[in-house]
């Protein structure tokens, strides 16, 4: 199997465990992993899940196809159950397999952990404000606005704007901001956004 499949699969497990007790969607989760991937940058020196990402602006995704491969690859151990609706439901065996690696594994922990962390911010959104925040995402939004499929994250163009964004805090208000609330004040702003777009529609 593709390393890159494998690597998909290890944090596609991640995020599914640290979403258990969660209604997920498979193109939210997919959303999930795209945004944390992109933000990581920012975030602190991670692992890259993904250098370059192919956009699929019709079903707001990217890298679809790596994805479904990874997820069927999990789907085939009996982790978790595909519903036709695209919901999934985390099974005990996926729950027992990271809690083994989790005792055993230093690497595991941190990416856990940090995870666990991030799904709990960006799960709080609804699948439609993902879905804004998806399509709101500046690489995401270059590409497209370019009539371009191909992302290459050796220019963060989200990492640059949340780095303005940080800059202008300690800058205009002398105040020296944690980087996870620079990111939640972006999705906030996408939220918003994305509320008055609805409220306009009315």
């Amino acid at each position: 199997m593709d390393n890159q499949i494998k690597k998909l699969e290890y944090y596609i497990c991640l995020f599914l465990y640290a979403l258990k007790n969660k209604k997920v969607n498979k193109h939210t989760l997919f959303r999930y992993v795209y945004i944390y991937d992109v933000v990581c940058d920012y975030l602190g020196n991670y692992e890259k899940i993904n250098e370059k990402f192919i956009v699929d602006k019709d079903l707001g995704i990217n890298n679809v196809l790596e994805l479904t491969e990874a997820l069927n690859e999990i789907n085939t151990r009996d982790y978790i159950d595909i519903k036709a609706s695209f919901e999934i439901y985390v099974k005990e065996e996926l729950i027992n397999y990271v809690d083994s690696m989790y005792k055993s594994s230093s690497k595991m922990k941190e990416d856990l952990n940090r995870i666990l962390y991030f799904a709990e911010i960006i799960s709080s959104y609804s699948e439609d404000v993902i879905l804004a925040v998806f399509f709101s995402e500046p690489n995401v939004e270059d590409a497209i606005s370019r009539g371009k499929k191909l992302i290459n994250l050796s220019n963060n163009k989200l990492k640059e704007l949340l780095l303005e964004f940080e800059n202008s805090a300690i800058n205009n208000f002398n105040n020296k901001l944690d980087k996870y609330d620079v990111f939640t004040s972006w999705l906030d702003y996408v939220f918003e956004k994305y509320l008055k777009g609805k409220s306009d529609e009315r």
